[in-house]
Order: structure tokens, then sequence, then C-alpha cells
């Protein structure tokens, strides 16, 4: 340094021959007499040469640079004595910021602040100004000819301001930085400063955002309007003011360094009623129509290339590529109320049992509809996690919301917009062959539907095989070529189904994965399990338990003698299906005239991992059952009209299929062959095969979006059956048979009347 100076905000005392360096938070002990000695001349207005002469020799040359050299090495000093008051210059040191360069940038750059909606530009412009900036007041037309050495910073009660889209445009255009902040309301809004080509964009912004305010959207589409927006009505003058002294702060650490790790690509708001700050990050959208490629999404190949993929965590019940922690960690991000992916994520009951993890995420879901049922379903729609511990609980909700989140259409897709009629049936995929509903449903469709019980089982029309409808482009793996699926089926929220009722969209064979091959084989056993429970629930199919004791898990044994605890029984069927790939069913009952009785599902080639996927889901579904009223009846935390009959009315005298067969055996974990290599790709191209053996094709959709740390997929197997109601010829008659379960095949007449209730 030429001029070295004490850094201000540092209050220094000598004692006992050593310097005591006092900060806020930063205290140091400097020892050596030549560090007291020298003390003093650190001024910021003496050279180092000056320095050393005014010593006079009293400290040898050696040990006064050596002990400048210290102060400089422990980051005590700073350069030269900028023009500042003391406390703005200890301010600036103490935030590791060069004064001068504030300055400079003071001196510099003009602010421009304009004021957008309900908000006023007076209480911020006034802040800045305190704090020695040039800032003056704009209207739109001097903030879109904003030019060099200036930043904007835009103020507005709603960061869907129309207006903010055209600032958008010329800042990219010109590449100038610019800032965002929300002065009103009971939360203020700071941030996020964007930078063209570094950060996300306002279009980044709007689509999360919007995605978030499902009321707002739906009131939206009543009015005819695109845009779902909701200024603040509330204000106190406290908000601006504040607001203003922290942009100014803020500011100066950015235009003095060129950076601002705290707003650059984050937002940060204040909760006024609580003081909380929270941080919300924006996320750059590489599809992004404004500030990226959109042909990321729109051209993409649907072809699926099936690469190594290692499976490096196969204990506690997972089987993925990396470990949990280090998955949310990846992930964790996503989460926010307003720039999420995932509006927000907590324990879905705090029992503290130790056992019964369960974690709820709560959805972006920018559904564009006007059903006022399906909002309220998209409301109450939460992304659920389960695991054997807290953390896999967390990370099963959070990739399950980012797999909903993914699967919502927005018209960036790529399609083909034809009839049924005009494509190749070996390559366009009927909709009867997917959701598998029997004549007789499609007839009594009005009746059935009318039932409020019924919205899991609802009955399409229909499929319409002259309308034109969009077809999304998948891959079989089975043929390795293209196959089409139409839109509606594919995707939540699709426009075509506003038109033409063919099908409700669900997530069967929805799944996601640190890699592809992770979510087709996560997809792939879904569709197995739910495959494999409909055979066995309408056809009340007697089935062998499964030896838990055969898992020598402790995990097993705690969870065992938890439910015993609480007066429930516990219990696993083996209901493995044609495919041969391990299913269970985790049965539990409470020892009482209502039974409650939960069931939870779960397959896998590796039966070990499918059992315990099946017990963690009993225990996703517990908290809803688990508390009772001062005369012991249930009370349950739902109000779904079929979940409740189901567990107030059915009992194992009623419904003896839930119990182990008595006249077979049990099997254990040894019965099954346990998955070759850990390699996640073998194990997709051993499922394939399994299902080409019974005459199925295995179709991949890969809904994955750049935006995002993972692969999404929609798995789809034409012939095979979701749980929910769907009772055309096939499989479900079939199979039973040709496993020897049934000696004749049931009618559609003699199927179990109640439906699978989730």
């Amino acid at each position: 340094m030429e001029r070295p100076r004490l850094k201000a905000h540092f209050l220094s005392e000598v004692v006992d021959g050593k310097v005591f360096l006092l900060g806020e938070g930063q205290d140091y002990l400097v020892p050596g007499a030549a560090a007291v000695r020298l003390l003093p001349y650190l001024d910021g207005r003496r050279t180092v040469a000056e320095i050393l002469q005014e010593l006079g020799g009293s400290v040898p040359l050696g040990q006064a640079l050596t002990a400048l050299r210290r102060y400089e090495a422990a980051g005590h000093l700073a350069e030269g004595r900028p023009g500042l008051p003391e406390d703005v210059l200890a301010y600036w040191d103490a935030q590791g910021v060069d004064p001068a360069a504030v300055q400079r940038a003071m001196e510099r750059t003009e602010l421009l602040v304009l004021a957008l909606g309900g908000t006023s530009a007076t209480p911020v412009v006034e802040a800045l100004h305190a704090t020695g900036f040039r800032a003056r007041a704009v209207d739109e037309a001097g903030a879109l000819a904003a030019g060099e050495d200036t930043l904007l910073i835009a103020l507005t009660d709603d960061y869907l301001d129309p207006a903010l889209e055209r600032l958008n445009t010329a800042r990219l255009a010109d590449e100038h930085p610019w800032l965002l902040a929300k002065p009103t309301g009971t939360s203020l809004w700071l941030g996020p400063l964007l930078r063209p080509g570094v950060t996300g964009c306002w279009t980044c912004i709007a689509q999360r955002i919007s995605g978030n305010r499902q009321v707002e959207r739906y009131l939206a589409g009543k009015r005819g309007q695109a845009t779902p927006v909701h200024p603040t009505r509330a204000a106190i003058p406290a908000g601006p003011a504040m607001l203003g002294q922290l942009l100014a702060a803020e500011t100066g650490k950015f235009l003095a360094s060129g950076s601002s790790a705290t707003l650059e690509g984050l937002m940060v708001t204040w909760d006024l009623a609580t003081l909380q700050t929270t941080e919300h990050t924006l996320v750059r959208q590489p599809q992004c129509p404004s500030c990226g490629d959109p042909g990321l999404i729109a051209e993409r190949s649907p072809k699926v290339v099936l690469s190594a993929s290692p499976a490096g965590h196969t204990t506690d019940g997972g089987y993925r590529v990396q470990a949990p922690q280090f998955t949310y960690d990846r992930l964790k991000h996503h989460i926010s109320p307003h720039l999420g992916a995932i509006t927000r994520l907590g324990a879905h009951d705090d029992t503290g049992n130790g056992i019964t993890y369960s974690f709820t995420a709560g959805h972006n879901f920018a559904m564009v509809n006007d059903n006022m049922d399906l909002l309220r379903r998209n409301m109450r729609g939460q992304s659920g996690g389960k695991g054997r511990s807290e953390i896999q609980a967390k990370v099963s909700a959070v990739c399950e919301a980012i797999e909903r989140y993914s699967a919502v259409w927005r018209g960036e897709e790529p399609v083909v917009r034809a009839a049924y009629r005009d494509l190749d049936p070996d390559t366009a995929v009927h909709m009867d062959r997917l959701l598998l509903f029997s004549q007789a449903q499609f007839d009594g469709r009005a009746e059935w539907n009318a039932q409020p019980s019924h919205r899991l089982h609802l009955v399409p029309d229909p499929f319409p095989t002259d309308a034109e409808l969009d077809w999304s482009r998948a891959w079989s793996l089975t043929h390795d070529a293209e196959r089409l699926i139409p839109s509606g089926y594919a995707w939540y929220g699709h426009p075509d189904l506003a038109r033409h009722f063919y099908c409700v969209g669900d997530s069967n064979g929805c799944a996601s994965g640190n890699t592809l091959e992770e979510a087709i084989l996560q997809g792939f056993c879904e569709v197995v399990e739910r495959d494999a429970v409909a055979l066995w629930w309408y056809n009340r199919l007697p089935r062998p338990e499964f030896d838990l004791d055969s898992l020598n898990d402790p995990y097993v044994r705690t969870m065992r003698d938890f439910y015993a605890s609480v007066d429930r029984e516990l219990w696993v069927l083996d209901i493995t299906s044609d495919l041969g790939v391990p299913t269970f069913a985790a049965i539990s009952r409470r020892r009482h005239e209502v039974e409650d009785i939960m069931v939870g599902f779960g397959a896998h080639p590796d039966p070990r991992i499918a059992a315990i996927r099946a017990l963690t889901e009993v225990n996703q579904f517990l908290p809803f059952v688990d508390r009772r009223d001062e005369n012991g009846a249930t009370l349950y935390r739902t109000d779904d009209l079929e979940t409740l009959e189901w567990c107030r009315t059915a009992t194992v005298a009623q419904e003896p299929w839930l119990l182990p067969a008595q006249d077979l055996a049990p099997t254990v974990v040894t019965d099954f062959a346990p998955p070759a290599g850990d390699d996640l790709a073998d194990h997709v191209r051993d499922c394939v095969e399994r299902a080409r053996a019974r005459g199925i094709e295995i179709i991949v959709l890969d809904q994955s979006r750049p935006d995002l740390d993972l692969s999404v997929v929609k798995v789809i197997a034409p012939g095979m059956r979701h749980f929910w109601r769907r009772l055309a010829p096939g499989r479900l008659y079939d199979v039973p048979v040709e496993q020897g379960l049934l000696a004749t095949a049931h009618t559609e007449e003699q199927l179990n009347p109640k439906n699978v209730f989730f």
C-alpha cells in the first residue's frame, strides 16, 4: 500500500504491549512492540516512506516493515483516506468495500428511480441523496432511455406490472443491469439485481411468480385477462424509507465492486410483522423466451438414449445416484413462495417419534383453467414425501413437487397437431389403450361422475378420433422408435381438455431422478406397483404374507414396535404380478371397532427397497388417522368422502383379502433374485425386457426442464392398469387366471365395488 490506513470500523487499544482491534464481531490481537509504535501513523495520510521517516529509527526498518505487512495480511488496512465522514468510512470498511471505489461510483453513476403502480420515488431518492448518491425520479420514457453511467431502480407494488416487461426488453438489448424493489405491503421486497447474460431476467421472474398465484390466475381468467396481477394495498412510510436506506447500502457495494453477492440474482424479503428476512433465488431459465433459447424445449428430440448411471446410494431404502442430503442441497434453492418451483416445504406432522417421517411440498402449479373444483384441488394439492429418515422424506417431497411442476403444460412443448384417424396407428397411441375404461363405464358416466365421492375415478367422454388434437412426441424403449401420446394425457392442464374431455391427467408413471435412468426406473416401478395393486384390489385376490423378519432390518423392528404401542397391527402382503418385479402392500389396522385401515405400496427390482417403500408409505398416511377425541373416536385430517367412508366402515372381517392367505406360505426376501450390478441403465433395460416378455411396450416422455436440476419423465405402458377404477377387458381379468390365483376370470360386476381411495 502507498498510504496505509487502519480501517475505520476498528477501535484500537494498546494493553501490555499488544494492539487490540475491536470491531462488530471482529476482534483481533496484533502482538509486538513494532505494531504498537506503528499504530498512530496508520491514518492514510502518510506514505510508507514518511511513516518510516517519522519513526526516526526508534524501530528497526525490518521490524517496522514486518509489522506493516502483518497488519496488511490480516486485512486490517485500507489504502488512503477518501473524503467521507468517519462513520460512513467505517461502514464501508466493515463491509469489505473500498470506500474510494464507492466515492468514485457515486461521482460517476446516476441512479434513476422509476415508481410504478402505487409506489413513490421520493423516499428512495431522498435516502440515496442522504448516502451521497446522485439520484432522480424518472418516468417510463426516461427509464427506457437510460444510458451508460446510470443504474435504473424500478419500484413497483407488483412484480408482474406490465411496464416491467418493456423495461426488461430494453435492458436485455442494451445489456445494462437494473434493480427491482417493492417498498409497499406488509412484506418488503428488494432485488433481484438483474444483469443481462449473468442472471435470469424479468421474464424468468414473471414465469415463477405467475405460477405461484393460483387464485389470481383463476380470477384473471374469469376477467378475460392473462396476467394474475396482485398489487399490494398496505403501506406505511417506514417501508419505503427502510427500503431506500437498504437500497443505498447495497447499490454502493454493487457499483464499487461490479457485483453484489446479496442481490445479484437474489431477492430478499422483510416481513414487517416479524422482521424476518428470507432469501429467494432467481433461477436463470436457459429456455426463457427473453434471455434464453426456447428451442431447448420446443425443438427437443423425443429420443431416449440410456447411459451408464451407477447407483452410488443403495442403502436406507434408496436406489439413487447420490445420497439424499446431496440431492436436497442441490435442489433447496428452488423452494420459495415467490420465485420457486416449490412454494414451501414442511413436516406433515411433528410427531417426533423417529418412525413416521412425512413431509409435504407445495406446488407451483400454473394450470390454465376456469374450473373451481380443479382450483380447490390444486390449492390443496401437496406433494408428499416419505422415507425412513427425515432427509429422505424431505427429498422425496421436493422431488415430487418438481416432478409435478415439470409436467404442467406451458405451450412450449413440441407437438404434432392432428386427428387420430389421420395418424399412423402404429405410432399414435389411442386413449383406450391408456385409460382402459369399459363400455359400461362410458355408458354410465353421467350418473357416476355426479357423485362427489368419485372425484378420483371420473369417467371421461369417449376419445374423439376425428378431432384435431395435440400429440406429444415420446420414445418407445421397447421398439426404439417414436410414439405419439395425446398431450392432454401427457401433461397437466392441456387446453385440449377444455374442448374435448377425453381424459383426466394423472401422475401415474411420472417420476424424477438425479439422472434420466434413475427417473425412468422410478417411473417404471410406479407403473408396475399400481398395476399390481389394481389386480389385487379389484379382484380381491388372496395373497401370501411377506415375512418382514426376513429383512433383518432394525428399522423394521422398531417400526413394528411403534405400531404396536399405538394399538395398531401391521403386516405386508406379497402382491407381485406376472412381471416378477417385487411388489408389496403394507397394511395397518387399528385394534378397535373402527379399524381405520391404512395401506401403502412399493415396487422395485430390489425386494428390500420395495418392502421399505410400502412400509414408509403406510407411515405417510398414518397422520391422517392418528388423533383421537375425548371419547377415543378418530379425528380425521381429511375431508375426502371416499377416504372417510373406507376408514369408518372397512374391516378385515368384511374384507378378508386384506389379510395374508392362510393356505399360502409366506414369501421371504431370498425368494426374489436381487438386481445384478448397480448400473441403473442396465436395470431399466431389464425392466423393459420383463415387460416385453408379457407383450407390454414401455414408452418414455421426457418432461425435464433446463431450469431445474432434476430429470423428470412420464413412463407409459399401454395395457397396464392404474389403480383407479378402470374396468376394460385385459390384464385386470386375464392375469389372475394366468397366475393361478383365480380359476376363472371375474366379470365386471363381480369386481370389488370399493375403489382405491387415494
